[in-house]
């Protein structure tokens, strides 16, 4: 095999490639075209300003359906906050308490550190579902309620700390 074609082996032998930097062997046309550019430029000058019905309408959320999972979600976190079991304004009252009291301090700061965007979260979710203006199936609602799991999943994964 020729030198310039054997599999590099560790990092330190890619050509370009020092121990303070990284250079990327790519052609500034590989990312960038003066050309495109000059297109996209030209398709924006010539765009006009969207009405405001239009603009309604593009920021509109579009119906669509979603798993059975994250439709039970939804009907849970609202039968939580109708019954008081959970508000949104009181991020506290997430918390499984007997848990929550035995975590260390470690733990009790990183679940209150999280709690609060958790709770912000939550009531997105809980404004978008319960909206007259919003539909109660779509791709938006399922990727805020996905967002929020992944949140609860970093603390959750040691702890299982919250009602829902």
């Amino acid at each position: 095999m020729e030198e310039s074609r054997k599999p590099h082996t560790s990092i330190s032998s890619i050509p370009s490639i020092s121990s303070h930097m990284l250079i990327y062997r790519t052609t500034p046309s590989l990312w960038y075209n003066k050309h495109d550019m000059a297109d996209f430029y030209t398709q924006i000058q010539g765009a006009g300003d969207l009405s405001e019905a239009q603009q309604k309408k593009t920021g509109q959320a579009i119906a669509g359906d979603m798993d059975e999972k994250y439709k039970r979600f939804c009907v849970d976190i609202e039968r939580m906050i109708k019954s008081n079991e959970i508000d949104v304004g009181k991020p506290e009252s997430f918390l499984n308490m007997d848990v929550y009291n035995e975590l260390s301090d470690e733990w009790k700061g990183k679940t209150d550190l999280a709690l609060m965007n958790i709770a912000d979260q939550v009531r997105h979710i809980a404004e978008f579902y319960t909206s007259k203006d919003t539909p109660n199936s779509s791709p938006q609602l399922q990727t805020m309620i996905e967002q929020l799991w992944q949140m609860k999943e970093r603390i959750e994964k040691h702890h299982d700390v919250f009602k829902f």
